[in-house]
């Protein structure tokens, strides 16, 4: 668990060092999980994470408006084991998340609508506003 954990903080804090603690704790553990890989599931799991392919999705929107529950409740109605999802909300709380996530600073919604970006390795598909489009 400790090793797919630091997986997301490094995807969701864009901080690398992260990743790297993940893959020595992988690799201290990789005698003990070769004969039986299925005794280590979420070790599997953060394996899994660490090969990719994977998802940073970013919502930028007003907290509790209809248009960012439905981008929220599209993503939660799929299994995105891949995926590291930020909520990056408008207003004061955007700055706090920025400080933590410094690469949402740029990402805010679009015309005032939900807007979902949809990043693979930080590198990050055109904005959308409707969920649809966001999952495909």
């Amino acid at each position: 668990m400790a090793a797919l954990n630091l997986l997301r903080l490094s995807r969701i804090t864009g901080n690398p060092s992260y990743e790297e603690r993940a893959g020595r704790l992988m690799k201290a553990f990789a005698d003990s999980v070769a004969p039986h890989p299925s005794a280590y599931c979420q070790l599997m799991v953060a394996l899994d994470l660490a090969v990719g392919p994977s998802l940073e999705i970013v919502i930028a929107g007003r907290e509790g408006a209809d248009d960012t529950r439905a981008m929220i409740e599209a993503l939660r109605a799929e299994f995105l084991p891949h995926a590291v999802i930020l909520f990056r909300p408008e207003g004061e709380s955007a700055a706090r998340i920025a400080s933590l996530a410094p690469y949402v600073e740029s990402q805010s919604a679009l015309n005032g609508a939900a807007t979902a970006y949809v990043c693979r390795n930080f590198a990050c598909e055109q904005p959308v506003t409707d969920p649809a489009e966001m999952m495909r």
